[in-house]
């Protein structure tokens, strides 16, 4: 669920204001389907239920409530939730929900190089504790006789996920180190298609508190 709310309030964020329709399209190209378990017909839903709890603010075309035709953009709480989420997900590492990750990855240029430098540097060390403390978990699995001897495999195979990004959080935390990668108040590396994105490398301003 989590997952969902970061995914919605940040294409809404790069697009706003934007049609339920246009957000959908765009997500469906991220293939969100099959990597966050997002059933595209419940992504308009999901946009109205943001906009019940006040973070997302609904502009209708002509007094008509139409999932296609019903534009949104963040209020200031949807923007205090969007950055909230995503700091958590970035900061913490979560190896049985690794599309949290896979979200955060998607938006993490709108925060700043410092930031996503030391967050980087927590999943490094919680991963390294993680996979120090796996010998002796494995130890006690084998030595309880109340559990069957294949589960230590269940153990193993989520050490083996957590030892690969873990190899994969240093690499990219270099990369990053080094100046690869466009975050918040830098100049863009890429070039969107036009119409796009309208603020990429800016810190845009928080939004009128509207609902």
């Amino acid at each position: 669920m989590s997952t969902t709310r970061l995914l919605l309030l940040g294409v809404v964020r790069i697009f706003q204001p934007a049609y339920g329709y246009q957000l959908r399209r765009e997500l469906m190209t991220w293939n969100v389907q099959a990597w966050a378990n997002i059933n595209p017909g419940s992504i308009y839903t999901g946009l109205r239920t943001l906009a019940k709890h006040g973070y997302l603010l609904e502009l209708e075309q002509d007094g008509a409530h139409r999932p296609g035709r019903t534009s949104y953009k963040l209020t200031t709480d949807g923007e205090t939730e969007y950055f909230s989420l995503l700091r958590g997900m970035l900061w913490t590492v979560d190896g049985f929900h690794p599309d949290k990750m896979q979200a955060a990855l998607a938006f993490m240029w709108s925060l700043r190089r410092d930031e996503v430098v030391d967050a980087l540097e927590a999943r490094i060390s919680q991963l390294e504790a993680w996979l120090k403390s796996g010998p002796y978990s494995e130890r006690q699995i084998r030595e309880d006789p109340g559990t069957p001897n294949h589960v230590v495999e269940m153990f193993r195979i989520t050490t083996a996920r957590d030892r690969g990004e873990l190899e994969w959080t240093r690499q990219f935390h270099e990369r990053v180190r080094a100046g690869d990668y466009a975050f918040a108040g830098e100049p863009a590396d890429w070039e969107p298609y036009p119409g796009m994105v309208t603020h990429w490398g800016e810190i845009p301003d928080p939004p009128a508190n509207q609902r």
